[in-house]
């Protein structure tokens, strides 16, 4: 059973159900019941949802990309991509993102636990902006996100000039 926090669920929930969609970025320290939040959401949402460890397979942008692609429970059209460069890799995996649509053609609810994990990628030639191109990847999208990040001051510094 997942654990809820009322209000702040409902908080969560009604940004997501907002027109147009607002991303929730949700910081916190270890323990503060950031993944169980995406637990709540993903059982909430059910098949339309996808619930991303970015920690756990951020290794390279090209086996980041095909690890979350080939788990993915949603069709894609450009799921046989082959990468050639970490920057191809990155740019598929923010086609899949953009693109990728639940088992009825509805918008999908990507829940990426630690998402400014994906940072480490900046020393790969083309990333040096990889969070800024997340943002701007997530934020044109028709599909919904929720973001989650133990790093308050990186977050902080990143949406500062980030559009509401």
């Amino acid at each position: 059973m997942v654990g809820t926090q009322g209000g702040f669920d409902r908080r969560v929930l009604s940004a997501l159900d907002a027109t147009p969609s607002r991303i929730p970025v949700v910081l916190g320290g270890c323990g503060s019941g950031r993944s169980s939040l995406l637990a709540h959401l993903g059982a909430w949402a059910g098949r339309s949802a996808y619930l991303v460890d970015v920690e756990r397979c951020a290794t390279t942008p090209e086996r980041f990309a095909q690890a979350v692609i080939d788990a993915s429970p949603f069709p894609w059209h450009g799921r046989a991509h082959v990468s050639t460069s970490p920057r191809d890799a990155f740019d598929h995996f923010l086609a899949f993102l953009a693109s990728a649509r639940g088992p009825a053609g509805e918008p999908c609810l990507f829940l990426l636990d630690e998402a400014f994990e994906l940072r480490t990628f900046e020393s790969f030639p083309g990333l040096r902006l990889v969070l800024r191109d997340l943002l701007d990847a997530v934020a044109a999208s028709d599909n919904r996100f929720v973001l989650t990040s133990r790093y308050t001051a990186r977050a902080h510094r990143l949406l500062r000039d980030a559009p509401a």
